[in-house]
């Protein structure tokens, strides 16, 4: 009988841990290498968080490149997207590429060409950072 107990938890336990490592991975399959995107985009990271007067986390998009792994997450709540891994970034892809943004543009010009890429010039708080490829990383943020 105490063999059929030790054979049951060992059974479970199994399971957990099949059903653990087969959980959702965002890293993307067809993502590009850090080159092509760094190229593409002039940046390595991107991080942004828009609120308006209507909805918290209006727009909240993430991309972030390295040598082993590629991630993005792209919620849009005014058009109700929530996407991640390669459906994220096939979306966020255009306008990261419209964008061209560099890390000599000041605090208003990065600010406003943002908020209109993604559509959202009425906003309550903003919040962006962007590493650029070169390393350097840069923040902006604003309260209206």
């Amino acid at each position: 009988m105490k063999k059929k107990y030790v054979l049951f938890g060992s059974s479970i336990l199994s399971m957990a841990l099949l059903l653990g490592a087969c959980g959702e991975n965002e890293e993307m399959e067809n993502a590009p290498d850090a080159d092509t995107a760094q190229s593409e985009f002039g940046f390595q990271a991107f991080d942004l968080d828009i609120d308006t007067a209507e909805h918290k986390d209006a727009i909240d998009a993430s991309f972030d490149i390295d040598v082993s792994e590629t991630e993005a997450e792209y919620e849009n709540k005014l058009e109700s997207k929530k996407l991640a891994g390669d459906e994220a970034y096939e979306a966020l892809k255009p306008i990261f590429k419209d964008l061209a943004l560099t890390k000599d543009m000041n605090k208003e010009e990065t600010i406003e060409k943002v908020s209109k890429a993604f559509g959202v010039e009425d906003y309550t708080e903003f919040e962006l950072e962007i590493e650029f490829s070169d390393g350097d990383t840069q923040e902006f943020s604003d309260s209206k």
